[in-house]
Formats: structure tokens, sequence, C-alpha cells
């Protein structure tokens, strides 16, 4: 239809409905912007970077204060419960503090992540200190896996020949 045959609008646009041109643009701008907005962030969902999300847990553990830790890691755990890093971590915190059943449980949950090597080394030690040396193996073969050049591995290695003895 011509714009002669629209008539004008109230602000002397040649639109219908009494928007100006420049307000309806923004409009327009706004809509998309807030679509493509939305769009990007439900295609881009990443995973959280969890090394930068945890890293006052993993302080407050270096500085000896489990507790904290325990505490941060738990937290952490209430919004994100399959968060595996976040089980080592509070498994981690555990075990300083002398809780070694409840440490083991962690670090079952986070070995469910089966990339997660230091998990499978952890859970290796409390097996190993609770006798249970054949789970210890397992454990420390998986990590092993996960870590082949790992640094210690002729000692984890030299650990898997003293478990298999204690069979």
């Amino acid at each position: 239809m011509p714009m002669s045959k629209l008539g004008k609008g109230r602000f002397g646009s040649s639109f219908r409905f009494g928007f100006s041109r420049s307000l309806m643009i923004y409009l327009m701008l706004g809509v998309l912007i807030v679509a493509g907005n939305c769009s990007a962030a439900q295609a881009k969902k990443e995973p959280p970077n969890w090394d930068k999300t945890l890293e006052k847990g993993n302080h407050l553990l270096a500085i000896g204060d489990s507790q904290e830790a325990a505490n941060f890691f738990s937290e952490k755990l209430r919004k994100n419960p399959d968060c595996a890093p976040c089980h080592l971590g509070l498994g981690r915190s555990l075990k300083r503090m002398g809780k070694i059943s409840e440490a083991k449980a962690e670090f079952k949950l986070a070995t469910a992540d089966s990339n997660l090597a230091d998990a499978f080394y952890e859970l290796g030690v409390v097996h190993e200190s609770d006798k249970e040396y054949a789970q210890a193996v397992t454990a420390f073969q998986s990590y092993l896996q996960l870590k082949p050049d790992a640094a210690q591995r002729k000692t984890i290695e030299d650990r898997i020949l003293y478990d298999k003895g204690q069979q």
C-alpha cells in the first residue's frame, strides 16, 4: 500500500499506530537483541570452569583450613550435586579432618566422572588405608590410565605391586 494512503500518525510519521519511526526502530532493535542473547545463551550453555570456580576451596585446603574448605565444597555441591571436582575437594577436606569413610564416599562419587584422575588416586589411597588392597589396585590402575605421564608414576606402580602382594 502506498505511503500516501496510510495516513499520518500522531507524531507526523507515516505509521498508523501513532509511533514515531525512531521509536519503532528502537523497539525492533531491542526485540532482536533480547532474542539474540537468549538464543546465544541457550546454544552456548557451556559447563562451568571448575578450576576457576573451586579456586577458593582449593586455596583453603592448601593453607590447611580443612573445615572451611569442606564448608565451601559442600555449598557448591548443594547447587551442583553432580560436580565431580566438588566431590573430590570435599573428599580431600574430609580426609584431612580424619573422616576417612566419609572421604571415601565422596571420592567414589567423584570417580563417576571417569576422566578425573586425581579422584581415582585419592580413592586408591583411602582403600589402601582401609586395607582394601584389591580396590586400591583398581583405583591406582585407573589413575595411571588417565595420567600415563604422571610425575609419581613409579611410586604408584610400586604401590600397586605392594597392594597386590597384600591380597
